[in-house]
């Protein structure tokens, strides 16, 4: 399938996507900011929220499920803690006000927590953690997926989707390099992995999916059915019980729920968010010991890196260090295959947009 992906200029991708979502009825500022971050997700090498999404978010919006245009409102303030309703608006917008509010209130108090409900599909949660590590905020981010989507997880022990894939991310400046960050789906992969798969006709790289009947498969297609199979939880129990707490801390706590209706369907579903932010700056300003925290880093990020790697060709790396090289690769071009590069164009025709790839 490799001879078959064409290279697009990144510019160009953003271009096309801001283009298909101003004419969905976007406002400039928000058509700008989801396209960013979708091309981003390409460039950070996370093809399954890239570019992919379009056609998905352009059939959310004309569905009522996505509201263009809508700003957060602020349910609650207090020093330390917000609490926001972003009332079915665009992800990406929302989650980046939330990440900026959370970093504001953590300068004044140290450190704070932004719960955000109803949001539209935020993306690659990553990119909040390095928006945050960019300022000098460390982050917890746990993020839940509930309808209309229905669930794409089976609970450990079971085989019916229960759950939703619930990404958390954290993440932790690292001057002068690019930040720590931990960023993944608490199902084995991210769904949007699947369609990734699906989309370039090639099997999962392991048996991540139970068919309707509870067997093990690597076919992405059985995940989609019909009849639909599930994904699995990714660690066994352990990832189960971190898939439970995201219902838990992001859902039910910011109020926006933790429902899976069944049956499920391939529609994109919405987003409710905890994102907890930390000053590094004011939490080490009493910090002890010889050197400075930017040199601790260097020697701590040394000596995990120091360890014989298995395969010499792949040498160890720290959690964000496979982003970075990622977009230094990738700036040159963003291959995508066929029918990602079809769907793309159906979304534009779907809104009277001239862009096409």
């Amino acid at each position: 399938m490799a001879d078959e992906m064409s290279r697009f200029d990144p510019e160009t991708l953003r271009l096309v996507a801001r283009t298909v979502f101003a004419a969905a009825g976007c406002p400039e500022g928000e058509a700008q900011a989801i396209a960013e971050h979708l091309v981003d997700a390409n460039l950070a090498g996370h093809d399954s929220h890239g570019v992919i999404r379009i056609l998905p978010y352009v059939k959310a919006l004309q569905r009522g499920v996505v509201v263009a245009g809508v700003t957060p409102s602020v349910v609650r303030q207090e020093p330390a803690l917000a609490v926001l309703d972003a009332a079915n608006g665009f992800g990406q917008p929302a989650a980046n006000a939330a990440t900026d509010r959370a970093c504001d209130m953590a300068e004044t108090m140290g450190a704070a927590t932004v719960l955000v409900r109803r949001t539209g599909h935020v993306g690659r949660l990553g990119a909040y953690a390095e928006r945050a590590a960019a300022r000098g905020f460390a982050t917890i981010i746990l993020c839940n997926a509930p309808r209309p989507g229905g669930g794409v997880i089976a609970p450990w022990g079971g085989r019916e989707r229960r759950l939703g894939a619930s990404p958390i991310a954290m993440g932790f400046p690292r001057p002068p390099a690019s930040p720590f960050v931990l960023d993944f789906s608490t199902s084995y992969y991210a769904v949007g992995k699947l369609r990734v798969a699906r989309n370039k006709g090639e099997p999962l790289p392991e048996k991540a999916v139970v068919t309707a009947d509870g067997t093990p498969t690597d076919d992405p297609n059985a995940y989609f059915g019909p009849p639909e199979g599930a994904m699995i939880p990714f660690g066994g129990h352990k990832g189960y019980a971190l898939n439970v707490f995201t219902d838990l801390l992001a859902g039910l706590l910011s109020g926006g729920g933790a429902e899976y209706p069944a049956p499920g369907t391939d529609e994109q579903g919405g987003n409710n968010l905890l994102i907890h932010a930390v000053s590094v700056d004011a939490a080490t300003a009493g910090r002890v010991g010889a050197g400075s925290l930017p040199e601790a880093i260097a020697a701590y990020a040394a000596w995990v890196t120091s360890a014989t790697p298995l395969d010499p060709a792949k040498p160890v790396m720290l959690p964000g260090e496979p982003e970075a090289a990622a977009r230094r690769a990738r700036m040159r071009g963003v291959a995508l295959d066929p029918r990602t590069v079809a769907q793309i164009g159906e979304a534009a025709a779907m809104v009277g947009a001239p862009a096409q790839l």
